[in-house]
């Protein structure tokens, strides 16, 4: 916008000029471009926006008070509009992140027994692979050491007191516990647990074969350097017996001795 101060008024006839700043040629202007609130007076400073007619006349189209008076006024509305809706934005994204931890907070709060039992499902889940893992590792040590000594044919007999083999050895498997515990068997104990040794071997597992109830018994195998009955048996068929079976891994897998009868 241009400024300028009022040259002559005539408020009869409600037109003037203006005295443009730097300007040589007077601006006119007409009452209905006056858009300040007191009329003009000769003198006032003023500012303008003009144009030519078609008898290239300047004549004023705007006359306010300050410069961009309403481009002024209408950009800081947008400036405090904006700014306003930046405030409640940012008001409304705290309202509702102060509201989702309050609603966690109780939620966890309502419920403190799921991070209990998120973590006993996870212990049962690595309890079950371990349950399941376990036994197949035993079968395949169990299965391993067994192949190793596949060539070995262990005999027993009952001429003396002491166990001998055919290797004319003092011992039958090279296992003193398993060699002491066949020995026992064939002269009826005594047995380190008596209320165990000897009772009926169901072969619940089907490991053995099949027999009548009562065919199958155990026998306990001691384990140094354990406290309790251990993982090892000797299991007989018949009586007397008749055929001799050793497992190490609590009937998961047998072994047959070549043990000669009584």
């Amino acid at each position: 916008m241009q400024s300028g101060k009022v040259k002559h008024y005539n408020a009869e006839k409600g037109y003037g000029f203006i005295d443009v700043d730097n300007q040589s040629e007077d601006v006119f202007f007409h009452i209905s471009k006056w858009k300040l609130s007191q009329p003009p007076q000769v003198g006032q400073q003023i500012y303008f926006d003009s144009q030519r007619n078609d008898k290239n006349q300047l004549r004023a189209t705007k006359v306010t008070a300050t410069p961009n008076n309403q481009s002024s006024s209408t950009s800081g509305a947008k400036r405090h509009s904006s700014s306003q809706k930046k405030q409640n934005r940012q008001h409304r994204n705290q309202h509702q992140n102060q509201h989702q931890h309050q609603h966690q907070h109780q939620h966890q709060k309502n419920n403190p027994k799921k991070g209990i039992l998120s973590t006993v499902f996870s212990l049962i889940i690595l309890l079950a692979i371990a349950v399941y893992a376990f036994p197949n590792l035993k079968a395949k040590f169990f299965q391993d050491n067994d192949s190793a000594n596949t060539t070995t044919q262990y005999t027993y007999t009952s001429s003396s007191s002491q166990p001998t083999a055919n290797t004319q050895s003092n011992t039958i498997t090279g296992d003193p516990q398993v060699d002491q515990t066949i020995h026992l068997i064939q002269q009826g104990g005594p047995f380190p647990y008596p209320e165990k040794d000897g009772t009926t071997f169901y072969n619940r597992e089907g490991r053995l074969p099949q027999k009548s109830r009562g065919y199958y018994k155990e026998y306990t195998v001691p384990t140094p350097g354990v406290s309790h009955r251990g993982a090892r048996r000797i299991v007989t068929g018949g009586y007397p017996p008749e055929v001799y079976y050793l497992t190490v891994n609590h009937y998961e897998t047998f072994k047959k001795l070549n043990v000669e009868a009584q």
